[in-house]
């Protein structure tokens, strides 16, 4: 099939209500430290035991992670000139954005190096996807009912992922328009959010986004590498981003580009897309006063007029319902 035009989302907070590294890492662990496991243990309590040290030792090392890149993120921002108060223009911006490459490199480096994804391979990843949505779907069945769950229940919310109202129904819409549906995220990995992204959809739907652009995940040593379209180096800020949207644009018969996204890593794509939609919870959200600030105008997608470059949603349901893509 010959595509006219790309539709091209973020992953995490956009097709998410929420960021996912968190749950990826978690079912990650459990996975790969039974895996391990299991081919080093033969007496069964001794394995049970030997897992759940593993598992402790691969969360504790996890918050270590993250603990140490908070920091390193928050002195980069204190010694970055100009401030926050003083960039007015997007060129400043960006410019922020892509001087944090250090930082973000140096942590998906050492991710890697954790052993997270150890003997995890594209199969294994994709089923951890579809689980995350699966405990999402258990969570709210568990909510809606009068019993009181136990540990089970918590043990089920830490991986659990939730995909944005009306998703499925909006991919269904534009595959029908002639949308070339993809996916470009910071996240790892390719497999995993192809996972989410099918769960989270009615039978069929999640297949027809073709291509996933996202750091993926080595097997069997778990290192973590960026996607073909950026030569393996790893995608963590906002131009990364735009390259691999450019690469994805090539081809298209009249270069017509809709990018979704909730972060500052999307600026970039959002600002030079042909119409731009940022998700968001409310109209406070960090990506909009970003844009706010540096002099982008940004209606909702019940406001949005003809020469509208940016709008803003809270879901795929508000979307649908504003018919927005239809206009440009």
């Amino acid at each position: 099939m010959a595509f006219r035009r790309l539709l091209l989302l973020d992953f995490d907070g956009t097709i998410t209500q929420h960021d996912t590294l968190a749950s990826l890492v978690t079912l990650a662990i459990d996975a790969s430290s039974e895996t391990r496991t299991e081919t080093t243990s033969t007496i069964a309590t001794t394995g049970t035991t030997t897992v759940k040290k593993e598992r402790q030792a691969l969360r504790a090392l996890w918050d270590e992670i993250v603990r140490d890149y908070v920091a390193a993120h928050r002195t980069h921002v204190e010694g970055y000139h100009p401030p926050l108060k003083r960039r007015a223009t997007l060129c400043q911006e960006l410019a922020f954005l892509e001087s944090a490459r250090d930082v973000e490199r140096a942590s998906v480096i050492r991710v890697g190096h954790a052993g997270f994804f150890a003997g995890l391979d594209t199969a294994a990843l994709e089923g951890l996807g579809k689980e995350a949505v699966r405990l999402a779907a258990a969570e709210a069945d568990f909510s809606s009912s009068s019993t009181k769950g136990g540990d089970s229940e918590e043990e089920k919310r830490e991986g659990a992922v939730r995909v944005r109202k009306g998703f499925g129904d909006f991919l269904n819409r534009q595959r029908i328009e002639g949308w070339d549906l993809a996916v470009v995220s910071v996240n790892w990995s390719g497999e995993f959010i192809k996972g989410v992204v099918q769960a989270g959809c009615s039978e069929g739907q999640g297949g027809w986004v073709r291509r996933v652009v996202a750091n993926e995940i080595e097997y069997p040593n778990g290192l973590v590498e960026g996607p073909k379209e950026l030569g393996k180096e790893p995608l963590v800020t906002a131009g990364d981003k735009l390259r691999a949207m450019e690469s994805l644009k090539e081809g298209l018969a009249d270069e017509k580009v809709v990018y979704f996204g909730d972060s500052t890593t999307d600026l970039a794509c959002l600002i030079k897309a042909d119409l731009g939609v940022v998700m968001a919870d409310d109209a406070e959200s960090k990506l909009l006063n970003t844009l706010k600030r540096v002099g982008r105008e940004v209606p909702h997608v019940a406001e949005a007029r003809k020469d509208s470059q940016l709008v803003w949603a809270r879901d795929f349901d508000e979307v649908l319902q504003s018919n927005v893509i239809a206009m440009i």
